[in-house]
Parts: structure tokens; sequence; C-alpha cells
């Protein structure tokens, strides 16, 4: 007696897999990209500061202020002890490093260690 591979109501179990695969990876994709992106908008944030450092008025107190200002925006948990920022004669070195923590559905939450490092060369005017 033949078989009927293809009947109707037959679901091939490599289809159901694929499927519950791509649902995880949506759910983690959902849950993760707003955080890279606000991580990447400090990045840049923090970038823009250390080029702006050989300006007059762009202080160390200045600088702290406006990185923890763009943090506190973006909702992510960086404090001032977090922050560290080595004004040289000719360098400023400026490293924000912090634990962002992802919580995913079922209880799972994933601690994300992030570490920003710009180093500049101050141009003196």
């Amino acid at each position: 007696m033949k078989t009927w591979r293809f009947q109707r109501g037959d679901v091939p179990i490599g289809c159901l897999i694929g499927g519950v695969v791509a649902l995880i990876v949506t759910l983690i994709a959902i849950k993760v990209t707003p955080l890279m992106i606000n991580v990447g908008e400090l990045d840049k944030e923090i970038a823009v500061l250390a080029d702006r450092a050989s300006r007059r008025d762009y202080n160390d107190k200045r600088i702290l202020a406006d990185i923890l200002q763009k943090a506190e925006a973006l909702n992510l948990p960086v404090t001032k002890k977090e922050v560290t920022i080595k004004r040289m004669s000719k360098r400023i070195k400026i490293t924000v490093v912090y634990d962002l923590p992802i919580k995913f559905p079922g209880g799972y939450t994933y601690v994300w260690h992030k570490e920003h490092f710009h180093d500049r060369q101050l141009i003196q005017f």
C-alpha cells in the first residue's frame, strides 16, 4: 500500500521548528534593537563631546554633565562614578563603563556589559 506524504493536515516537523526559531529571534530582536539604538546614540554623543573638548567652554564638568544628561534621556543606567575623563596636555580620554540589564519573557535577564572609549587629540588655539 502506498503512503500519502502530503495529505491535508500533514505538517513537516522541520517547518514547526523553523517557525519556533523565527519566533524566538523576533522576540529577542524586539527587546534588543531599541537598546542598541540608544547605546549607539550615547556613543555618538560621547564622540562629539570628545571632539569638542579642545574648546574653552567644554571643560570636564560640562562634558560629564552632558554625558549624564544624554544617558538619562536615553534611559541608560550611567552614573557619575562610571564616567572617567582624563585630560592631558595634548589628549583627552573619555571612558564610560556600565551594565545594561535586558529582561526577556520568561524571567531571564541578560546583563550586557558596555564600554565606550574615545581618545582624541586636543587642538591648541
